[in-house]
């Protein structure tokens, strides 16, 4: 099992984040992504890299930026699959239990999103209460003023389902099943904002660049450029941002805790 480091998010090309919060109203949320490997079943073996899940992870802020939620990412997880022989994508209705077994012991966790990606399934994407999982080789429906990538609106659609949103019919709603759309009416974005006040490892965006700033006063410059590279990673231009990165820059210098402004 292989466990990324910190990746920074930057704003992805040719993808707009439209956002009507301001910083302190951001919920930042930890997810953990698992591809999943498979030496005997090429229907599980991703073919994804962590380049590919920096860019889906860009997509999908900007995605939910509109409800002032976001996602950074906690670990990168590479791992064999387990109960492969289980798993056999042939029919839907019939996998949803081989999936979860599919999910190593010891990368489980909780007080996150976790999301797998694997390379066959009858759906695109299913939610678990455990866990997300996407097809790698995912297509939609294209609709007008959609997502230019299918897997980042798949991945952004199954966490709507974790914030307890349902599917619709509209085609340009993100919860439209099969469609390129992402957009949230109002109702969806305050349920998904309800919700994530439910989720106790949810945090504010003003929380989590609190700690980040006492750790920094304090000299504990590599535990503080973690929790600033969470904020950092936020795909506007608030003020808030901005500092983060300047101080996960002092970090990586000797003596930067005097820098501070």
């Amino acid at each position: 099992m292989a466990l990324a480091g910190l990746i920074l998010i930057a704003p992805a090309h040719g993808q707009t984040s439209t956002n009507r919060f301001a910083f302190d109203d951001f919920f930042l949320s930890p997810v953990r992504v698992h591809l999943l490997s498979a030496k005997d079943s090429p229907a599980i073996h991703t073919t994804l890299r962590e380049e590919d899940i920096t860019r889906i992870l860009q997509k999908v802020n900007n995605v939910w930026s509109q409800a002032g939620l976001h996602f950074y990412l906690e670990s990168l997880v590479r791992e064999e699959a387990q109960g492969q022989e289980s798993y056999t994508p042939a029919a839907e209705g019939t996998y949803h239990l081989a999936l979860l077994g599919l999910r190593p012991m010891e990368s489980r966790s909780t007080n996150l999103f976790h999301i797998y990606y694997l390379r066959e399934m009858p759906n695109n994407g299913i939610y678990f209460p455990a866990a997300l999982f996407v097809k790698d080789t995912a297509s939609l429906r294209k609709v007008e003023g959609g997502i230019d990538e299918p897997l980042p609106r798949v991945t952004s659609h199954e966490l709507g389902h974790a914030f307890s949103l349902s599917h619709r019919q509209d085609n340009t709603n993100l919860m439209a099943s099969g469609t390129t759309g992402t957009r949230l009416n109002e109702a969806e974005i305050s349920q998904a904002r309800q919700a994530a006040r439910k989720f106790n490892w949810v945090q504010t965006a003003p929380d989590l660049m609190e700690k980040a700033d006492a750790l920094f006063r304090e000299g504990k410059l590599t535990n503080a450029a973690i929790l600033y590279s969470r904020v950092a990673m936020i795909p506007l231009g608030f003020e808030q941002v901005k500092l983060a990165k300047k101080r996960m820059a002092q970090a990586a210098l000797p003596h930067s805790n005097s820098l501070a402004k």
